[in-house]
């Protein structure tokens, strides 16, 4: 399982999960400082591709901008 802010970099490693929360960069993989709530909300999303059978080296995008 891998949360990646850099989805072309993360691609050639073939990450067997990967999630790229968009449009956090480096730094903020997770979002903004104190935001528990969006914070726990990717970190659910990205335990959750546990369960998704995608081939390896795919990267999901989700969108946290709201």
């Amino acid at each position: 399982m891998l949360i990646t802010v850099s989805p072309n970099e993360s691609e050639p490693a073939g990450p067997p999960r990967a999630l790229y929360p968009k449009p956090y960069e480096p730094g903020s993989s997770l979002g903004q400082p104190n935001n528990t709530q969006i914070q726990a909300r990717i970190l659910h999303d990205a335990l959750d591709l546990l369960h998704y059978p995608a081939e390896p080296g795919t990267i999901i995008t989700k969108d946290y901008s709201a």
